[in-house]
C-alpha cells in the first residue's frame, strides 16, 4: 500500500458511502495462532447487480489440523441461505463478525474438507467494523479493498495474513457485460449468460485474504510482454479507454527487471502483472496480489512501490501486522532502488533525503514509535515508522554491510527463499540476514527496528598543526537524544574538506559522549558529518577552538584515569562507583567496582564512571 495512502484514508472517506462503522476497528494486530483447519483455497462465485449480491457463495477448501466438530469463521453481513460441508447440509449460527458451522460428522486430523457458504445482499448494510469495509461500488463499477481485515466483510474467511490460502483463489464473477472485470491471476474465459457475463479467474499461488481482489469498470489495456531469461510475462496497464494514449505504466517492464535482478524472478511470472485505476474514494495504490489498484496515475515511485509488493508483503508475507514494515518498508526502499537505476549512487541517495528522510522528519517525532508493532491502530502501522523508517533500516543495513551489494541483495535473496509462498515475522528476518552473513547484527536491529527513536548528534570539532606539519583534527561527538531512546552504536563517516579534496574517515560511535583524533595531510576548512547521508539522524556540527579532551557534564566529578607507559589505572566516581573501560570502537573491555588495573596496547580508549567520560591515550600517538 502506498505510503501516503494512511494521510487519506479516513473515516469520512468510508462515510462518503453512506456507511458508518458501528464500534471500533476489528484487528489489535494478534500474534500468529495455529487455526484449526489448513486453508488450501477459497473459490468465490457471487453476482454484482446494483449494490446487491443476488447470489453469492464462498467454498474453502482445506486440512483439518486436529480433530473437529465445528469451523469457526471470520464473517460480517448477508443473509446466509444454507451451509454446506462436501454435498451435505450443515446448521450453523451466528455470533458477532462470527460464523459457526457445525459438521455433519467431525473431521479427524488431517481430512480433506469443502466448506460452501450460500448467502446474498447488500456489502453497504453490513455493518462491519474494518477499517474497509472490503467492498465497494463506484458510480461506473465496484473494486475491493479488504486491507487489513476486510475480507471478513464480503467473504466468509480465516480473515488472518498468517493463514494463506496455499493453492490460491478462483472467482466467478457475473457483471454487466460492458464492465473490464479483473482479478488475481489468470482469466480462463468469460460466459455470456443473456444480460451479463460471468468472468472466471485463477490464481495458483499461495494468497493472503487482505490480497484477494476484483474490481469492474469499462476499462482498456495498454499492453507489454517481458521477458527475462526464459520467462514470458504479459505485463498490462487498465485505464479508461480515451486514457491509453498516455500509456501509464510504460516503465513496468524496466521495473521488473531491475527487481528481479536484485531479488530474483517476478514471483508470479506464470500468470501476470497488471494495474487498474480502479479505487475511488481513497488515495493511493494497494498491492493485490498480480493485480494492484490504484485511485489515479500515479508516477513511476509509486508503481514501483507496488511492484515491489510482490515480491515483499505478497510472496514473502507478514505473520502479523506488528510486522508490517516487512512489507512497507521493503516496498518504501524499492523506490529508492529504482531512483538508483536513473541516477545512479547519487539518485539513490538524494531519493534517501528529499523524499524518505524528509517525510520522516516531517511528521515523525523523537522517540515516537517502534518499526515493529508500533501501536494498535491502522494509523499506525500505516506510518512513516513503518514505511520510511523502514526503508532507512534497509538503506543502513545495506551501509554496515559494507555497501557490498553482493551481500546485502544476497541476504534479501536468501530470505526470500527461506519464506516464499509462507509469511515472515521480524525475528525471522533478523535471523536470516544473520545466517547468511555471518555477523551479529542484534545491536543493529534492537536500537533500530524493536526500539523508538533515533540519534540526536551535537558535533563539536577543531584543528591544529602538529610538529611534522601533518594537521590534527579532535571530533567530539555526543547523543543528546531524549530519553528514552537509547544510545545508538553506529559507524559514521566524517569528511575533512580542504581545497584539495575530501578524506574520509569512518568512526565507531557508541558513547554519549566520544572524541575521536584524526591526523590530515591538508588542514579542513568544513567537516562533513555523514556526507553520504547513511544513517537516519539529526546533526548539529559547529567549529569549536575551545575543544577540550576531557569534558564531563556539570556537577559531575571526574572518573580518574592514571596513564604510565601501558599500565592504566582507572578510578571510579567517589572512588566506588562503578568502572567502565571502552576502547576506539566503543567495545566494552573491562567493568569493575571502583577501580580498574590494566595494561594495554596504544590506543585511544574511554573510560566512564556515572555521569563522566574520559578519552585517554595509550603510548605511541602525537597530541
Amino acid at each position: 500500500m502506498l505510503s501516503y495512502v494512511v494521510v487519506h484514508f479516513s473515516v469520512p472517506d468510508l462515510w462518503k458511502e453512506g456507511w458508518k462503522p458501528s464500534h471500533t476497528p476489528l484487528v489489535m494486530w494478534e500474534d500468529t495462532i495455529t487455526l484449526p483447519l489448513d486453508v488450501r483455497r477459497y473459490i468465490l462465485q457471487f453476482a454484482v447487480a446494483g449494490r446487491r449480491f443476488p447470489y453469492a457463495s464462498t467454498t474453502i477448501l482445506g486440512v483439518s489440523r486436529w480433530s473437529l466438530d465445528s469451523i469457526s469463521l471470520d464473517f460480517y453481513g448477508y443473509m446466509i441461505d444454507s451451509v454446506k460441508v462436501g454435498t451435505s447440509l450443515a446448521t450453523f449460527r451466528r455470533d458477532t463478525g462470527v460464523l459457526i458451522v457445525y459438521l455433519p460428522s467431525p473431521l479427524l486430523s488431517g481430512d480433506s474438507v469443502s466448506l460452501t457458504v450460500f448467502y446474498h445482499g447488500s456489502p453497504d448494510s453490513t455493518g462491519c467494523p474494518s477499517f474497509t469495509r472490503g467492498f465497494y461500488f463506484r458510480s461506473d463499477g465496484f473494486f475491493t479493498l479488504s486491507y487489513p481485515d476486510g475480507f471478513r466483510c464480503w467473504a466468509p474467511s480465516y480473515d488472518r495474513p498468517y493463514e494463506k490460502a496455499e493453492e490460491g483463489v478462483e472467482l466467478y464473477v457475473e457483471a454487466d457485460p460492458l464492465l473490464t472485470v479483473l482479478a488475481n491471476g489468470v482469466l480462463l474465459d468469460t460466459v455470456p449468460t443473456g444480460s451479463t457475463k460471468i468472468w472466471h479467474y485463477s490464481h495458483g499461488h499461495p494468497i493472503a485474504t487482505y490480497l484477494i481482489a476484483v474490481a469492474g469498470r469499462v476499462l482498456a489495456a495498454n499492453r507489454w510482454v517481458w521477458t527475462y531469461d526464459t520467462l514470458t510475462v504479459p505485463v498490462l496497464s487498465w485505464v479508461p479507454p480515451l486514457d491509453t494514449v498516455y500509456r501509464w505504466g510504460e516503465s513496468l517492464t524496466s521495473m521488473l527487471t531491475v527487481f528481479s535482478d536484485r531479488f530474483g524472478p517476478y514471483p508470479f511470472a506464470d500468470e501476470k502483472y497488471e494495474q487498474s485505476v480502479v479505487m475511488a474514494y481513497f488515495g493511493g495504490g494497494m498491492e493485490h496480489q498480480t493485480t494492484p489498484f490504484f485511485s489515479s496515475y500515479f508516477d513511476n515511485y509509486v508503481q514501483a512501490h507496488e511492484l515491489c509488493h510482490q515480491w515483499w508483503g505478497n510472496a514473502v508475507g507478514y505473520g502479523t501486522f506488528k510486522d508490517v514494515w516487512l512489507g512497507e518498508g521493503f516496498a518504501t526502499y524499492c523506490e529508492m532502488l529504482w531512483a538508483e537505476t536513473r541516477g545512479g549512487i547519487f539518485g539513490y541517495r538524494n531519493y534517501f533525503t528529499n523524499v524518505i528522510e524528509h517525510t520522516f522528519f516531517l511528521y515523525a517525532s523523537n522517540p515516537g514509535k517502534p518499526v515493529y508493532d508500533p501501536g494498535p491502530s491502522v494509523g499506525d502501522i500505516l506510518s512513516v515508522y513503518t514505511y520510511n523508517k523502514g526503508a532507512a533500516v534497509l538503506h543502513m543495513l545495506r551501509y554496515i554491510l559494507g555497501n557490498d551489494t553482493s551481500l546485502f541483495f544476497g541476504a534479501l535473496r536468501y530470505y526470500r527463499n527461506q519464506h516464499e509462498g509462507s509469511y515472515a515475522l521480524t525475528s525471522d528476518f533478523v535471523e536470516d540476514v544473520e545466517t547468511y552473513t555471518g555477523r551479529d547484527l542484534s545491536w543493529f536491529f534492537n536500537q533500530w527496528v524493536y526500539e523508538a527513536g533515533w540519534p540526536e548528534y551535537e558535533v563539536r570539532w577543531k584543528t591544529w598543526q602538529d610538529s611534522s606539519e601533518n594537521w590534527k583534527v579532535v571530533v567530539r561527538i555526543e547523543q543528546v537524544q531524549p530519553s528514552p531512546v537509547p544510545t545508538f552504536k553506529m559507524p559514521l563517516e566524517l569528511g575533512f574538506a580542504s581545497e584539495a579534496g575530501t578524506e574520509i574517515h569512518t568512526v565507531w560511535d557508541s558513547l554519549d559522549v566520544q572524541h575521536f583524533i584524526f591526523t590530515v595531510r591538508n588542514r579542513p576548512d568544513t567537516l562533513i558529518f555523514d556526507p553520504m547521508n547513511w544513517v537516519l539522524d539529526r546533526h548539529t556540527v559547529i567549529y569549536d577552538p575551545t575543544l577540550n579532551l576531557n569534558e564531563r557534564s556539570p556537577g559531575v566529578r571526574d572518573v580518574i584515569v592514571e596513564v604510565r607507559g601501558r599500565r592504566v589505572t582507572i578510578v571510579g566516581i567517589n572512588g566506588n562507583e562503578r568502572v567502565e573501560l571502552y576502547d576506539r570502537s566503543g567495545r566494552l573491555l573491562k567493568r569493575a567496582k571502583g577501580k580498574i588495573k590494566v595494561t594495554l596496547p596504544p590506543g585511544i580508549y574511554y573510560a566512564k564512571s556515572l555521569g563522566s567520560i574520559k578519552m585517554f591515550v595509550v603510548g605511541g600517538f602525537q597530541r
